[in-house]
């Protein structure tokens, strides 16, 4: 390794150090100390994130992530999926192996693909989390634009509310996101399991206010889907 990738591993296992200092204050302000959860990153490869992934965002994303993750994640890990024609589990996002990760695990390994679904990697995240029990699970899902199986995400999340999975929907770029509004707010589901925001630009946003942002309906989410049994 040279003294320049040294360096800049070094910076950013600091920075990392500074984003657990802020996820444990968002954690504690959100009345979740103590809270165990697995947390799960669902990130879309679509052709159009083809900048947010030459830029170093996802990159981004994934290490202020794996800070919460840290902080909910018994084994203090992230699972890493990946959604845009067709879905894949990637493994597990961790303080070991979060440098360059974005790099080295998903665009060496991946193609960026030219269409869009959510139904797919949804079901193949319910299946892992209900067919391995354990703590309720918080899924970050990061999209730039709209889907092309709306009819099968509305009924995977639907299906999936009677699961005991959060999921947090983040629109970044300049789409309009009408149908991620919709999953948010759509009736027919066994209990609320979605909240849904957007930024124009995820890589501007502050992290204080971006954990608070993440952890707006969780902590509601756990009441109820503990009333209901569902963990």
């Amino acid at each position: 390794m040279s003294q320049a990738v040294q360096l800049k591993r070094k910076k950013a296992e600091e920075h990392l150090v500074q984003l657990k200092k802020k996820v444990t204050l968002a954690v504690k302000n959100a009345g979740l100390e103590g809270q165990r959860a697995r947390v799960a990153l669902a990130l879309d490869i679509s052709v159009s994130m083809r900048k947010m992934f030459e830029q170093g965002i996802v990159q981004e994303v994934c290490e202020r992530l794996l800070a919460l993750g840290v902080k909910f994640d018994d084994n203090g890990a992230v699972d890493i999926f990946l959604f845009g024609r067709d879905d894949y589990e990637v493994g597990e996002l961790s303080e070991q192996n979060f440098f360059e990760f974005v790099e080295r695990e998903i665009t060496s390994r991946y193609r960026l693909e030219g269409s869009t679904n959510y139904a797919g990697v949804i079901n193949r995240i319910v299946k892992k989390y209900t067919t391995q029990p354990g703590d309720p699970a918080y899924v970050l899902f990061v999209t730039d634009g709209d889907n092309h199986d709306q009819s099968e995400a509305e009924k995977a999340i639907v299906q999936a509310s009677r699961s005991p999975i959060f999921w947090q929907f983040v629109g970044i770029g300049k789409g309009m996101f009408s149908f991620l509004g919709k999953l948010d707010t759509m009736s027919g589901r066994f209990i609320d399991n979605a909240n849904f925001f957007a930024l124009n630009d995820i890589g501007s946003i502050s992290d204080d206010e971006l954990y608070k942002r993440m952890l707006t309906e969780f902590p509601s989410w756990l009441r109820e889907a503990r009333q209901k049994k569902l963990y």
